[in-house]
């Protein structure tokens, strides 16, 4: 993964130079989100065993983000940027089983892990406000999503995201850090399913882009 980053950003970096004086921007972005990617839920069921069974669902560890973009520029500060941007999913689920008062039964918890693999493709409608040097701007447009593992067949695939930034001037290069929110569709979850693994739809991520 760390290679195909280095070999976008070279990429990127030869094209930036290319393409200096053409309406357009070609860059890497990367970051961290700041939601789990699943909810953290519990179920019981029945046993036949201890009467009574937790099923508990939740994110182990939040996510990172990278990938790089592409930003056509227009008149009156206005700008449309499409992004790649790939990122982990990460799942776990523990079952353990309520043991009756005076049981001499032990107590088991029964952990399982998933890491879906994502790519997330937003294409966002940008206006900047016409300052010289740090230029605020704000985004907004429709996010589309493909998921790779057990739990891609579950996972919503499109949604709308909006953000607010700065596009800090440096010599040749523009970074802009960013505050980035997703609201994601509904899972598609088959109606019956034990303990389903319902994904966080609302996605906050801190984004770092550098452009050329």
């Amino acid at each position: 993964m760390f290679r195909i980053v280095i070999a976008l950003g070279l990429s990127c970096f030869a094209a930036g130079i290319a393409s200096a004086q053409l309406p357009f921007s070609i860059g890497v972005k990367g970051g961290a989100a700041l939601t789990d990617a699943f909810e953290n839920n519990t179920f019981s069921y029945p046993n036949t065993v201890t009467g009574t069974a937790e099923i508990h669902n939740y994110s182990p560890s939040k996510d990172y983000v990278v990938g790089a973009f592409v930003e056509f520029r227009l008149p009156f500060g206005l700008g449309i940027e499409a992004d790649g941007l790939y990122r982990q999913l990460h799942f776990a689920m523990t079952s353990v089983p309520m043991i009756p008062a005076g049981s001499t039964l032990a107590t088991f918890s029964a952990p399982y892990s998933e890491t879906s693999h994502a790519w997330e493709i937003p294409i966002l409608a940008k206006y900047r406000f016409k300052f010289p040097i740090a230029r605020p701007y704000i985004d907004a447009g429709p996010s589309f999503r493909t998921t790779r593992n057990l739990l891609s067949g579950s996972l919503s695939n499109h949604g709308f995201a909006a953000g607010a930034g700065v596009d800090i001037k440096a010599l040749v290069l523009h970074i802009s850090p960013e505050i980035r929110y997703t609201r994601w569709g509904a899972d598609s979850i088959p109606a019956g399913t034990a303990a389903p693994p319902y994904s966080n739809l609302n996605q906050v991520e801190l984004l770092v882009g550098i452009a050329f």
